[in-house]
Formats: structure tokens, sequence, C-alpha cells
């Protein structure tokens, strides 16, 4: 903004100077003199009307606020912070139903979760528009508390969006536990049988610290 003002500020003199001079101090110049006041005329005045142009556009975006992100698509951010599970190791939802309510409660594998939202892993048992209440249980043992209403159902799972979001502590160190244990852990050594029978000692790699012992309770 800053540098179109001062191009806006600059080109229209060094215009207006070069046409009067043209006009009163180069009435019988050269041609090569003429020529170089022409070109710049003409860079000047392109310059103005690119700059006049940039400031019209300028002028007609509106502000970037600092708020803008709150007013991003829900889906584009859930995207952004959503944790996906895979099929051997995932959360369970369990449905919470009254004693007045038909039927057992809903247990179903959770996809995908975020602060907004959850996908449960099993279609055909909820109706577009539906509130659905119920628990999350994490493998950590963790749990969170669901309140939301189906917003869509896909091929493979039923999309909730959350009335109160999961707390944002909870879902980081339920990351941080599906980081650590996504962990490659390193190739182990393997000892054969055989070999332990017949060193009649411990290997040097598996030297025994301390005696196990049951703990009891």
């Amino acid at each position: 903004m800053k540098l179109n003002l001062v191009t806006l500020v600059i080109s229209p003199a060094i215009f207006a100077v070069t046409l009067w001079v043209r006009l009163t101090r180069f009435s019988g110049a050269t041609p090569h003199a003429r020529y170089y006041l022409a070109v710049i005329l003409t860079i000047s005045a392109i310059l103005t009307v690119i700059t006049l142009y940039r400031l019209t556009r300028s002028l007609r975006k509106p502000p970037v606020s600092s708020t803008s992100t709150a007013k991003m698509p829900s889906g584009q951010k859930r995207d952004h912070y959503r944790m996906q599970f895979d099929r051997l190791s995932h959360p369970v939802f369990i449905e919470k139903i009254s004693e007045s309510q038909p039927g057992p409660a809903v247990t179903c594998a959770v996809r995908d979760i975020s602060e907004a939202g959850i996908g449960l892993g099993c279609t055909g048992i909820y109706s577009l528009g539906q509130t659905v209440q119920g628990e999350i249980i994490f493998d950590s043992g963790r749990t969170a508390p669901i309140n939301g209403v189906v917003v869509r159902e896909e091929a493979n799972r039923t999309c909730i969006s959350l009335h109160c979001t999961i707390d944002p502590p909870l879902l980081m160190a339920e990351q941080r536990e599906q980081i650590r244990s996504e962990k490659p852990s390193g190739p182990r050594p393997v000892v054969s049988r055989t070999v332990l029978e017949e060193t009649g000692r411990p290997l040097p790699s598996h030297s025994p610290k301390g005696v196990c012992r049951l703990k009891r309770h």
C-alpha cells in the first residue's frame, strides 16, 4: 500500500516535469533527446496507470481481520485437527439411553475424532438430524462425553457434529499416545532355546537385573 502511494506521487511528478521540459526547453532538441523524453513520458504514464489500478483493487478488497479463521468452514477446520484411527486400535463409542428407551445401547468403533465432531464406523443406525448422546472410551482409559447431531452418513461411517466440543488437552494427550504407539520399537534380539540350554548361563546381552517377583495387591 505504501509503495503504491509513493509510486503514485513520483510517477506523475516525473511525467509532469518531463512534459514541461519537452514543451519549453527542447523545442530545438535532437531526435535522440526527443526519443529519450518520449520514453520517460511513456514509462511514467504506464506506472501511473498501473499504480492507480492496484490502489483501486486494494481499496475494494475487504480488510482481513484477525478473526477470519473463525469463519473458516467447520469441515476444513476439523480436518486440520482430526485424529484418525485404524481398525486394530480405536476408541469405542457407547450410546447413552434412558431406561424408558427400548433396545440395547449402540456400541460402535470411532474412526476419527476432532474437537467439534466424530466419525463412527457404523451406518444405518441413526437418521439424519437425530440427536446422539453417549461416551467415548479411549484405549488409555480416558473418556469423553458426546452430545451431538447426525449431519451426514457416508459409505462406511456416520458423521456427528457435537454441540459441545471435546476438551483439547484430552485430544492432545491421546495424540501423544497414538504417536508413541506408532513409533518403531527397533530390532529385538532373538535367542534360540537350544542355545540357552547348551550354554547353561544367560547371554551377555540378556543378563538378569534383579529377581522377578509377583506383585501382590
